[in-house]
């Protein structure tokens, strides 16, 4: 399996006419068995429409994506599976030039035996058995090792998208949220923003407990999740709720809040213990439309906090637009 691999990776380098060196064994190796990566996909890019890698192309792809890069990581989202990173992402690099000394190595002993060679077949089998044993035990470090890598970065990217994620609900946290808005402002694109506040939500948490007030934010963020998708959604801190929506029609957004009003309304909640309907669970919200930059976000969230205060104020249970910034 591992020589079959090997026999792949010096099949894809010579279909491209480059030398087998470390550095593009290495790369060719990573292309063929992590496709996901960036430098498989830098080289697909160049390769599916039936043109040959060059060498110096080649060498840019290393370069922009050397190191840590290599293997997909962003960001260090987890500083010790970063460190593991990095320490594996030496490693092969160290195993590439080992087995460039190693091809050397074996060079110079096939040359000295090939001066003392008798003819035999059994002279014979011994130099290919070498050959063979080499290829094996350099081709199996590799493979352990990107595989290694390839396990540590899905392992990071899983922590990397829990520092993004709301533990309770599982929605968009703050930290996701603030980064999709500055990136919509930079875009220049008008988006609706839409805070939302479960109704009398301390009364909740007072009369039943926390682990009731838990079950109803769940399913309120599971409410606007389905009704308002494929919008975002995100908690906005204790029972507050924010959905983005890449658009201008903030009207149309209040619309679909409702829509998750009516929706929330539907459904009956009861106590586990005592099987006792809780009565109707309900939300406040409100919307603004933001057009400008990043200045335009803190304002149009003041405005949809105001709006949503004016709905609360109201009686509760209402969506309240607001003009927008």
């Amino acid at each position: 399996m591992e020589f079959d691999e090997g026999a792949k990776t010096l099949a894809f380098l010579k279909s491209h006419r480059l030398p087998p060196t470390p550095q593009n064994y290495t790369l060719a190796y990573i292309a063929l068995h992590d496709r996901g990566s960036p430098i498989a996909l830098a080289i697909k890019a160049i390769t599916d429409e039936g043109f040959r890698i060059k060498q110096e192309e080649v060498d840019t792809i290393f370069e922009r994506h050397g190191g840590l890069a290599i293997f997909g990581l962003q960001e260090r989202a987890n500083i010790s599976l970063a460190t593991q990173l990095r320490h594996q992402t030496l490693k092969i690099s160290e195993l590439t030039s080992s087995a460039a000394d190693a091809t050397g190595a074996f060079a110079r002993e096939l040359s000295e035996e090939a001066d003392a060679f008798s003819g035999d077949n059994a002279n014979a089998l011994s130099i290919v058995t070498k050959m063979v044993e080499h290829s094996l035990q350099a081709q199996s470090r590799l493979t352990a090792a990107v595989q290694e890598v390839k396990s540590l970065r899905e392992e990071l990217e899983a922590a990397r998208n829990d520092a993004h994620r709301d533990e309770l609900t599982g929605l968009a946290n703050r930290r996701a949220i603030d980064a999709l808005l500055a990136e919509l402002a930079d875009k220049g694109e008008a988006r609706v923003i839409a805070l939302c506040d479960i109704d009398n939500f301390k009364s909740v948490n007072d009369r039943y407990g926390h682990s009731v007030g838990d079950r109803v934010i769940k399913l309120v963020a599971k409410t606007l999740e389905e009704t308002c998708a494929p919008h975002f959604v995100g908690r906005w801190g204790g029972e507050e709720f924010i959905v983005i929506m890449r658009s201008r029609d903030f009207k149309g957004g209040a619309k679909l809040l409702d829509k998750a009003r009516f929706e929330l309304a539907e459904k009956e909640f009861k106590l586990r213990e005592t099987d006792e309907p809780m009565g109707l669970l309900s939300f406040s919200g409100g919307v603004a439309l933001a057009t400008g930059g990043r200045e335009a976000n803190a304002a149009t969230l003041k405005a949809a906090d105001e709006a949503l205060y004016r709905a609360k104020s109201s009686g509760r249970n209402c969506v309240i637009c607001t003009e927008e910034f």
